[in-house]
């Protein structure tokens, strides 16, 4: 909540619903896409994954793209008497990097901050843009669909929140906002107009598309585990760590004999995932460190492991699912394709839609080497 909340705000920055998903995706129109299903990955594998995986904060102090220091207030662009500044760019770029930052490392994450600069400053141009022809049109949202709009916003809340506390949190005034979600609401409208005469993919378009891009569709060999974990720490000595050794051998002799693994890891594990009896999810390899990552890509689906010590401390891994590499087949993928391909269709008529109305307006950079404002 607080999260739609923070974006509605931002200077009417990013268009909701299907008009931000093109736009940001299509600032870039030569870009691959990932039509493939993603990989299901470790839903918490911090204690194991590689370091060069290990995401920092990197939001402890804000992500500046240009060290000659355009300030927040700079103006960097001008679209028809209505100015983009630094700072509403950066606040995107942040949005941006928040979101990413779980599944992309940092490194990789930094070498995007220019593209991504670019990226918020088109889809910042193209919301100016749309805001003033949705304006202009004939179209409407009446208070009606705005209330049901709203209604659906809070039933949407998570557990213990609101808006309205959401709204009192950031301070941001109850009827701005809802100045600003109308809005939005009226240019998803706009888009939808403009789309309208999109039609799904049919069976032949969707069956090219796979035989072109059949290396997108390979899976990885992957497994499914939950582990126990006895943690070191700095102050272990010697004789501390032969200790925990003790104590995992015994805590695996219990599984042994008959113990349940689940609630034995959410009585006795150090890791994170113990609330959910060790469980770590499935995973590829090159997502854990080494030590674990060789023993669970081994070891027997339905076996509990030896002791195996990483960096991190002791563990007992149990595998309960390993899939083999392979290839989707074209059943498998089908419906998802036809769906990314309706998309892309619309993504491609909105962007011809934006250039043309960035050609009958007036948009002035004032940053001359946007390249440099982003490094």
């Amino acid at each position: 909540m607080i999260a739609l909340v923070k974006k509605t705000k931002t200077a009417g920055v990013f268009i909701t619903v299907s008009a931000l998903a093109l736009l940001i995706a299509g600032c870039d129109k030569e870009k691959a896409p990932a039509a493939a299903p993603e990989q299901v990955t470790a839903t918490e594998t911090v204690d194991l994954a590689q370091p060069a995986q290990q995401t920092p904060d990197l939001f402890e102090q804000p992500l500046q793209p240009n060290p000659l220091a355009l300030s927040n207030d700079d103006v960097v662009v001008t679209v028809d008497g209505k100015n983009i500044t630094h700072g509403e760019i950066m606040k995107g770029v942040q949005m941006n990097m928040m979101q990413m930052s779980r599944r992309v490392p940092p490194q990789q994450l930094q070498q995007m901050a220019g593209q991504m600069y670019k990226n918020v400053t088109d889809t910042l141009i193209a919301n100016i843009l749309l805001t003033k022809a949705a304006e202009t049109s004939s179209l409407t949202v009446n208070d009606e669909e705005l209330t049901k709009e709203i209604t659906t916003i809070e039933a949407n809340a998570p557990e213990g929140s609101s808006l309205t506390n959401a709204l009192a949190e950031n301070n941001i005034d109850f009827n701005e906002w809802k100045n600003d979600l109308r809005k939005q609401m009226l240019i998803r409208k706009l888009v939808e107009e403009k789309t309208a005469n999109i039609t799904n993919a049919s069976l032949a378009e969707v069956t090219k598309f796979y035989e072109e891009n059949v290396d997108s569709f390979k899976i990885p060999e992957s497994v499914t585990a939950s582990h126990i974990l006895l943690a070191f720490t700095p102050e272990d000595t010697d004789a501390t760590k032969a200790q925990k050794k003790q104590e995992i051998e015994k805590i695996r002799a219990d599984i042994l004999a008959g113990g349940d693994f689940a609630a034995i890891a959410a009585e006795k594990s150090d890791c994170p995932s113990k609330t959910r009896g060790g469980n770590l999810g499935t995973f590829s390899k090159g997502q854990m460190v080494p030590e674990f990552e060789n023993v669970a890509f081994t070891q027997e689906v339905g076996t509990v492991s030896g002791v195996v010590e990483t960096q991190f401390g002791y563990h007992l891994i149990k595998v309960t699912d390993h899939q083999q590499a392979g290839i989707r087949s074209l059943s498998e993928v089908k419906d998802q394709l036809q769906e990314y391909l309706a998309g892309k269709a619309k993504q491609d008529a909105l962007l011809v839609y934006i250039e043309e109305l960035k050609s009958n307006a007036n948009v002035v950079m004032h940053t001359p080497d946007l390249d440099a404002a982003s490094k």
